[in-house]
């Protein structure tokens, strides 16, 4: 089992955790599949939950790279629907760093 990706039991919550470690461990799993390996990575954007169960972020770009973008893509959707249930995203101070830059 990847070390980045623990299973929870249901009564646990979500484990809080960065969006760029989140970033790191998404794209480590969509790259260890067969055809996968040359996939590049994922954009991950906080979203607004709808209910407290709901996860606070969302996939919202991807970098296929040259990867089967068929084969990535339902690694992908099915990496994420569990990772949205086992992770939620932190407060990133670096992110806010990062936006405040771009706008000046």
């Amino acid at each position: 089992m990847n070390k980045a990706w623990h299973p929870l039991s249901k009564s646990d919550k979500p484990s809080a955790v960065s969006r760029k470690h989140l970033e790191s461990a998404i794209t480590k799993v969509v790259k260890s599949v067969l055809d996968c390996e040359a996939f590049v990575g994922v954009i991950i954007q906080r979203i607004e939950p709808k209910s407290s169960t709901d996860p606070n972020w969302a996939v919202r770009g991807v970098r296929f790279g040259k990867a089967d973008r068929d084969k990535s893509g339902k690694v992908l959707a099915t990496v994420v629907e569990r990772m949205q249930r086992e992770f939620s995203l932190t407060d990133d101070q670096d992110d806010a760093a990062q936006t405040k830059s771009l706008k000046q």
